[in-house]
């Protein structure tokens, strides 16, 4: 893991989540990338599928950790890649973003 922005980018972070509200009412946003040359010269056309599925354990095991913490996460697949990969300063070509993760506390009911 690596922090590469510091700061409040809520509003890119939603514009880039498809104007999802979540994404800028979150505490901290996770946004998962790939370096897809990593798995690509050893699993070829496969690559795209394991990156994804990587993708996934990572952010269930972060949602598990967040739970057990008694906050909540969002996972987010639905992203405009572009906006986000700008953001990141990636070139969206040998690195790219493929998923997004959401911690906030969740509201308590009186």
């Amino acid at each position: 893991m690596e922090l590469i922005k510091e700061g409040d980018f809520s509003r890119e972070v939603r514009g880039g989540a498809l104007d999802q509200q979540i994404a800028a009412n979150a505490a901290v946003v996770f946004i998962w990338t790939a370096i897809i040359e990593r798995s690509s010269w050893k699993y070829l056309q496969r690559a795209y599928r394991y990156i994804f599925l990587d993708a996934g354990h990572i952010a269930q095991n972060l949602a598990l950790a967040v739970e057990a913490l008694e906050y909540g996460s969002c996972q987010i697949g639905a992203i405009y890649d572009d906006e986000i990969n700008s953001l990141l300063g990636i070139d969206g070509i040998s690195e790219s973003v493929v998923y997004m993760s959401t911690v906030a506390r969740p509201k308590r009911t009186p």
